[in-house]
C-alpha cells in the first residue's frame, strides 16, 4: 500500500503536467505519415497510463464512481472498443491506433478519479485554478498579438507559434483565419472551446463562492470567446451567463449587468476604431443577411458535406467503427460522426451521456446554494448540446478532461453533504 500511495502521488503530478501539455503544445509533435503521429502531450498521456496502471496493480483496488460509470461508461467503452472491432472486421490493422488515441484522451484523468480519493479533487481544483488563470491571461494577450500581426502592427517573428508551425501534426491546424486568432491552440474553434471551459469553471465558482478573482477570470474567459468569433460559443456563452445569473443575488446581478454592458460598449468602440465592426463580425452579419440554412458555413454542410458523407458511408454497413473522419469525407458534426461510426448503438450511448450530464447539472442548478460547483457540468452540457451540430468538442482532450474532473468533484460534494446530514440525523434521534 505504501508503494501504491507513492504512485498515486506521482500520478497526480503527471496528470497535472498532462493538462499543461494540452493547454500549450497539443497541436505539435512528430508526424509519421498522413495517418500516424505522436504529439508532445502523448508523452505525458502514455506516462500517465503507465504510472496509473502500476498504481492500480499495486493497490489491487480502485474507487469506481457509479455515477460516472452510468453516465459515460458505455460511451467511453465504445470509443475504446470500436476501432479494435473495425481493425479485425474491415481488415485494417492500422485502425487499432485510433483506440490508443482515444485511450490517451480519456484514461489519464479517468485513472486519477479511480486512484485518488474524492477529497483530492479540492487540491487538484486549486492547482487547476492557478494553471487556468495564467493560461487565460496568456491566450488573451497572445490572441491580440495574432490579430495585430494580421493588421501589420506586430511582426510575425514575435509570434512563438510561428516557430512551432513546422512541428504541427493537427489536421485542422490554422493559427489565424482572417481576424480569428487561435491563441496557443490549433485553431480558433479550439480557442473557443478553451474559453467555454474556463467560463464554465470560473463562473460556477463565482456563483457558489462570489469571489472577485473568479469574476475577473469570468470576464477574461468571455474576452477569449469574443476574440474567437465563434458563433456557437457566443450563443452558448450567453446561455451560460443567463443560467448562472439566475442564481446571483440582486446586487450581484446588477454588477454583472453593468460590467457586461460597459465591456460590450468599450469593445465596440475599440473594434470600430481599429478594424471596423463590419469587418470584425462579418460572419454574424452574413448569417443575418442570408438566414441559417443559406449561410455559407452551415448551408455548405447541409447541402454538400453531410450528404457526401452519408453517400460514402454506404460502404460501411455497420459503421466505420474507427473515427468517421478517418474513413469518410470531412465531417465536422459530432452527432453525425458518432452515427456514422457506430450507428444507433453509438447514438444511444451519446444520448445517455448528454442526458446524464443534463440531469446532474440541473440537480446542481436547483440544489443548495453552497453546493453549486456541479454547475460546471450544466454549463459544459449547454455548450456541448449545441456545438456538436457543427463541430465535435467531445473529441477535444480539454473538454474530456473537464467533464471527468467535474464528475469527480461532484462526488466529493455528495460525500460532504452525506457527512453533514449524519450529525443532523443523530441529533434529531
Amino acid at each position: 500500500m505504501t508503494g501504491g500511495g507513492t504512485l498515486v502521488s506521482a500520478y497526480q503530478r503527471v496528470a497535472g503536467w498532462y493538462l499543461v501539455a494540452l493547454l500549450y503544445v497539443y497541436p505539435y509533435g512528430i508526424s509519421f505519415g498522413d495517418e500516424a503521429s505522436i504529439r508532445l502531450s502523448d508523452v505525458f498521456a502514455l506516462l500517465a497510463m503507465a504510472v496509473g496502471g502500476g498504481a492500480i496493480i499495486l493497490r489491487q483496488s480502485v474507487r469506481i464512481d457509479r455515477t460516472f460509470l452510468a453516465v459515460a461508461g458505455a460511451f467511453v467503452l465504445l470509443e475504446l472498443l470500436l476501432p479494435f472491432v473495425g481493425a479485425v472486421g474491415y481488415r485494417r490493422p492500422g485502425d487499432a491506433a485510433s483506440a490508443l488515441r482515444m485511450a490517451m484522451l480519456w484514461l489519464p484523468i479517468v485513472f486519477l478519479t479511480l486512484l485518488a480519493p474524492p477529497r483530492n479533487s479540492v487540491i487538484f481544483e486549486a492547482k487547476l485554478e492557478r494553471v487556468l488563470s495564467v493560461t487565460l491571461w496568456l491566450n488573451f494577450g497572445y490572441a491580440l498579438m495574432q490579430i495585430a500581426n494580421t493588421l501589420g502592427i506586430v511582426p510575425g517573428a514575435m509570434l512563438i507559434t510561428s516557430w512551432l508551425e513546422p512541428w504541427a501534426v493537427d489536421r485542422n491546424y490554422n493559427l489565424i483565419q482572417g481576424l480569428r486568432p487561435a491563441g496557443f491552440f490549433a485553431n480558433s474553434t479550439a480557442l473557443s472551446v478553451f474559453g467555454i471551459v474556463c467560463l464554465a469553471f470560473f463562473y460556477a465558482r463565482y456563483v457558489s463562492g462570489a469571489t472577485r478573482r473568479d469574476l475577473v477570470h469570468v470576464l477574461l474567459a468571455l474576452g477569449v470567446i469574443v476574440l474567437s468569433t465563434s458563433r456557437t460559443a457566443y450563443a452558448a456563452g450567453a446561455a451560460i451567463l443567463f443560467a448562472g445569473w439566475l442564481h446571483l443575488s440582486p446586487g450581484r446581478k446588477g454588477v454583472i449587468a453593468l460590467i457586461l454592458a460597459a465591456g460590450v460598449a468599450a469593445l465596440l468602440v475599440v473594434v470600430e476604431q481599429t478594424v471596423g465592426i463590419d469587418e470584425a463580425f462579418y460572419r454574424f452579419q452574413r448569417l443575418a443577411d442570408s438566414g441559417l440554412l443559406e449561410d455559407a458555413s452551415l448551408g455548405k454542410r447541409v447541402y454538400q458535406s453531410w450528404p457526401a458523407a452519408f453517400a460514402a458511408a454506404q460502404a460501411y454497413p455497420i459503421g466505420t467503427l474507427v473515427q468517421a473522419t478517418r474513413a469518410l469525407p470531412v465531417i465536422d458534426s459530432g452527432y453525425l460522426n458518432y452515427y456514422l461510426q457506430g450507428r444507433w448503438i453509438f447514438v444511444a450511448a451519446l444520448a445517455v451521456l448528454l442526458a446524464g450530464l443534463w440531469w446532474i447539472g440541473l440537480r446542481a442548478f436547483f440544489g443548495p446554494a453552497t453546493r453549486r460547483l456541479g454547475l460546471v457540468v450544466l454549463f459544459l452540457v449547454i455548450y456541448l448540446s449545441g456545438a456538436m451540430i457543427v463541430s465535435n468538442p467531445l473529441r477535444s482532450p480539454l473538454m474530456i478532461a473537464f467533464i471527468v474532473f467535474a464528475l469527480w468533484r461532484i462526488r466529493f460534494e455528495r460525500q460532504g453533504m452525506r457527512m453533514e446530514l449524519r450529525p443532523a440525523a443523530t441529533a434529531a434521534a
